[in-house]
């Protein structure tokens, strides 16, 4: 078992409200919110309510205030005094920011003057300058039949990019038809000879097979994944994820059933920046281990892996995923002679905010350095997304009532 580390965070805001003056949602709230808020809580995101409409969060205030005082929003993220990352200001709000919102709502919560809303750009919440476009071949109506996986289908389709050079991508995010309905997406890239037959068919093919997905594209074939809440993937510049002209963009869709989506159809997909060439080309290496076995009712197991690899490699981010039991989880690389690098960590998870998290520059690991990756679970019946009552010993496996520990790992050689 790995020694599991808490790291705490302290910044500070410079909007503080003026002293002896009741703050305002313009003046005070709403940018702490347009930072930390709208990447889900917007017309096009996955989370309740539109924030960028003032009278919708003063209606929900108090529910807003509530969630951030038991700390249920914002979800957890990796700390950025582990190491900071792209966009760590939008994931993470110190503690300064979330006084200031709460104090707000205790205050009245007042709109303020409207002539003094400053004008925010949101279009960092997409790719406004995708030129590639990737989406189901036809809509695809999920039918859940398989019964060892009750609720839950894995759907893989094949599909062709269009481009007859080869070209790298350097920054992509889904394109998500039917929130409702999709679970998450695991993006991938295969030749002919090592796509899963069937996936070229219109409709797909059925993928769920202890792993068979990812083992299929375990040697560099791996794209991306997302999941509710995830960013768009930029890298940075001179680094990119090869295609190849020959090879199919191939989407691995978990659909979800629950009594709002049922008999719905979806046809999401993928945008990309993309570009000829690029100095570093990066690779994803989907580090994780798949013998472990929580216990029922541990509300803390820890269990971890030591991968000592057999070249060097650059690491330019890390996609943590484990399922709804997830808790927790540190990624390390030990030093002999210093203090241990931290790569990421985090005291929480949030399986509806998953995240890829980039780094501004690249995390040297030398051939043989041992690279430590843990996860840890709540298993008890406290936890709100138990799946069974009472509480199971659980292992891993693709369904949402199993788990996983991956560290999906951008790096170039």
């Amino acid at each position: 078992m790995l020694l599991w580390t808490t790291f705490f965070a302290c910044e500070t805001t410079e909007d503080a409200p003026s002293v002896g003056t009741a703050p305002t949602f313009y003046a005070d709230a709403q940018p702490i919110i347009e930072q930390n808020c709208v990447r889900c809580h917007s017309e096009a995101g996955q989370g309740v309510g539109d924030f960028t409409d003032p009278d919708t969060v003063i209606a929900l205030s108090e529910l807003i205030a509530s969630a951030i005082s038991d700390n249920r929003m914002p979800p957890p993220v990796s700390d950025p005094n582990c190491r900071d990352y792209l966009d760590s200001d939008m994931l993470y709000m110190d503690q300064e920011s979330k006084d200031i919102v709460i104090d707000w709502v205790e205050q009245g919560a007042l709109l303020g003057d409207p002539n003094t809303a400053q004008i925010y750009d949101r279009t960092k919440h997409t790719l406004p300058n995708a030129d590639l476009f990737v989406t189901l071949p036809e809509a695809y109506t999920p039918t859940y039949t398989d019964e060892n996986n009750p609720g839950n289908e894995y759907r893989c389709f094949a599909i062709p990019h269009g481009r007859t050079e080869n070209f790298y991508i350097t920054e992509l995010h889904p394109i998500v038809d039917n929130p409702s309905m999709v679970h998450h997406i695991v993006l991938a890239k295969g030749t002919i000879n090592g796509i899963i037959e069937g996936s070229k068919e219109p409709q797909g093919v059925d993928c769920i097979d202890d792993g068979t997905f990812i083992d299929s594209f375990s040697e560099g074939g791996m794209l991306s994944g997302w999941a509710p809440g995830m960013s768009p993937v930029r890298f940075p510049e001179g680094a990119g994820l090869l295609v190849r002209a020959d090879e199919y963009i191939v989407m691995q869709m978990h659909y979800y059933q629950s009594p709002d989506n049922e008999q719905e159809s979806d046809q999401s997909g993928y945008m990309f920046t993309t570009t000829d060439s690029v100095e570093h080309t990066i690779q994803m290496l989907p580090l994780g281990f798949q013998g472990f076995n929580i216990p029922a009712g541990d509300p803390a197991y820890v269990d971890g892996v030591e991968f000592n690899l057999p070249f060097g490699i650059k690491i330019w981010g890390v996609f943590p995923h484990m399922h709804v039991l997830g808790s927790g989880y540190s990624m390390t690389l030990p030093d002999e002679d210093e203090d241990d690098q931290c790569i990421v960590s985090s005291d929480g998870y949030d399986f509806n905010n998953q995240v890829s998290y980039i780094f501004d520059e690249p995390i040297e690991v030398e051939k043989d350095s041992p690279l430590r990756w843990a996860c840890r679970w709540d298993n008890s019946s406290n936890n709100p997304y138990q799946m069974f009552e009472p509480p199971q010993n659980i292992g891993y496996g693709e369904r949402t009532d199993e788990e996983m520990c991956y560290a999906f790992t951008l790096a170039s050689f």
